[in-house]
């Protein structure tokens, strides 16, 4: 039974799974460095958010002369923001080149994207490597009896006990919109608190997730 405690949680627990994987019909290509960036344009997120909650509102988070607050530094102009979905904020930043055209439309647009994402909105695009890999623990490599070089420094210890970082929060959400997993599905797999997950989680957690992946699907029957 929803009580309503959780109810704006499993809300926003449905942005994330219905949205993180965009449909490919509306994710363009950027040419950028030699290759292609994928997005999703403005109008398209703006369809999204009204979807979600038609009382969506993204708003400066700081005024200056009357216009919102614009910070210029090496020719990249940013400017902040704050995206209320569902009744919950969270920061969003635009950023662009200074002397690009139709500036504040274009920081606008880039702090729509930016803020999405923070809901879990085409957040697959965003993500720049993929969940499992993202361990601090370095894989322990084979005694040849050499010492160590200078270019070569000794790994740092993990606290086992420090929370799972935001980069592999936000990882792991993807991977599981991209494989259409639940991710509290995966958390109670692996037996781990929801929200809760420590560095001494992680393996819990991506065995759960790659035995969730690893699964047939089931078989069609004809009728």
């Amino acid at each position: 039974m929803e009580t309503s405690t959780n109810k704006p949680i499993n809300q926003l627990l449905d942005v994330l799974n219905k949205y993180a994987v965009p449909d490919p019909k509306i994710v363009g290509k950027l040419p950028k460095g030699g290759s292609s960036l994928s997005y999703v344009g403005h109008a398209d997120i703006t369809r999204i958010l009204i979807e979600i909650d038609p009382t969506w509102r993204l708003v400066p988070i700081a005024w200056e002369n009357g216009r919102p607050a614009m910070n210029v530094v090496n020719d990249m102009a940013t400017m902040w923001f704050e995206l209320t979905l569902l009744g919950v904020s969270r920061l969003a930043i635009g950023s662009a080149k200074s002397n690009s055209p139709d500036l504040d439309k274009i920081l606008y647009g880039d702090a729509l994207r930016n803020g999405s994402m923070r809901f879990g909105i085409s957040l697959n695009l965003w993500t720049k490597q993929e969940w499992e890999d993202l361990d601090h623990n370095p894989a322990p490599t084979r005694n040849t009896g050499q010492r160590a070089t200078p270019s070569q420094p000794a790994a740092e210890s993990v606290d086992t006990d420090a929370p799972l970082t935001q980069e592999q929060i936000e990882a792991f959400n993807a991977a599981c919109g991209k494989a259409e997993l639940s991710p509290i599905g995966v958390y109670k797999t692996a037996k781990v608190k929801f929200g809760s997950a420590k560095q001494s989680d992680l393996a819990a957690l991506r065995i759960a997730f790659k035995e969730a992946t690893s699964k047939p699907a089931p078989a069609e029957t004809e009728e």
